[in-house]
């Protein structure tokens, strides 16, 4: 017996395999979206795909997030709601001292709003 597969999923998967350079990894938006937080990529844009009536945007696979904070000064959060993702190496002064200002920006920002989410209690005195 002879296997093969066949849709979409395949056609797409040969497309990105065609286009990507020797020794890259292309990967789609939805497989991008499952390894997000095990694998850090970078954004390559969208592509028009033959079979597929719709651009679609594709991803260089870089490398493990584990593996990169080993070997480079990477700053990588993902959860929930909060994203990060900070390649110091790859910063210049100027991008690093804007990172510096929007991040105390931030941190004040949140600071606020959990103090207005959690309002200090005054203590009861003890009647004695």
């Amino acid at each position: 017996m002879d296997y093969t597969i066949i849709g979409g999923g395949v056609n797409l998967a040969c497309r990105l395999e065609q286009r990507a350079p020797p020794g890259e990894i292309l990967i789609s938006y939805e497989t991008y979206a499952h390894v997000k937080d095990q694998i850090s990529c970078e954004e390559r844009g969208h592509v028009n795909v033959k079979g597929i009536s719709h651009p679609v945007a594709i991803y260089q696979v870089i490398d493990l997030h584990d593996n990169l904070g080993k070997s480079r000064d990477l700053i990588h959060e993902d959860y929930g709601t909060l994203k990060l993702d900070i390649d110091l190496e790859a910063m210049s002064t100027k991008e690093r001292s804007h990172a510096v200002t929007v991040l105390q920006r931030a941190v004040d920002r949140l600071s606020r709003a959990n103090e207005v989410a959690a309002p200090v209690i005054p203590a009861k005195k003890d009647r004695a």
